[in-house]
């Protein structure tokens, strides 16, 4: 038993390490493969603007948060720009990191001390472990989503933006028809960088109303 533990940890890392993507994030000093989704879609939708103020749910271990001190971020501006997350993640230059559960009852109350202003974009990676189960990773996705949007509600600027990841199954429709009431424009999209057999897709969702 224990043998055959190893040898799947192997593979794992064999298959890994053959992987383009995590290969060119180790390359430029990235701390997840999972940059180049926000790349990917930054580059289609053009969303990430400077001096926007940002909250990066599910930041760790900070890819995503890079990412926004190189392309958000703006000396001149002094935008915030705060990544959140359950496990620690290390310092990242221009972000204010909290480590935190947004599902606790106090997180939007204290958002909105730091936002004084509103924030223009939420953007989340986040994703619960999964288990293997479609139909239960579904329903835990969906359960984060939520809340994510919910939060989005409370504290996003009128034109602002939210890039969501969703695990797909048969309440992404309506969870999306929810969204679409507050935005103007919604849009689906799978960045090329997303593994193939993933379900994972993200929603674009610009210009709150």
């Amino acid at each position: 038993m224990k043998f055959k533990k190893k040898k799947t940890i192997t593979r794992w890392h064999q298959k890994r390490f053959k992987d383009t993507y995590f290969k060119e994030a180790k390359l430029k000093g990235y701390r997840s493969r999972s940059v180049f989704k926000l790349i990917d879609i930054n580059k289609k939708f053009r969303i990430l603007k400077k001096g926007q103020s940002v909250l990066d749910i599910g930041s760790s271990p900070g890819g995503w948060s890079q990412i926004l001190s190189q392309y958000v971020y703006s000396k001149n501006l002094s935008n915030k720009i705060i990544a959140v997350d359950i496990k620690e993640m290390k310092t990242i230059e221009n972000i204010i990191f909290f480590k935190k559960n947004i599902f606790d009852d106090n997180f939007i109350a204290i958002l909105k001390k730091y936002f004084l202003q509103g924030i223009d974009l939420v953007i989340s990676d986040a994703a619960l472990p999964t288990t293997g189960i479609k139909t239960k990773d579904h329903i835990a996705s969906l359960e984060l989503c939520n809340r994510t949007f919910n939060i989005a509600l409370n504290i996003l600027n009128k034109g602002g933006g939210l890039i969501l990841k969703i695990f797909q199954g048969k309440e992404t429709n309506l969870f999306i028809n929810q969204v679409s009431k507050k935005f103007s424009k919604v849009n689906l999209y799978k960045p090329t960088s997303s593994k193939s057999e993933s379900k994972e897709i993200f929603i674009i969702a610009r210009f709150f109303n």
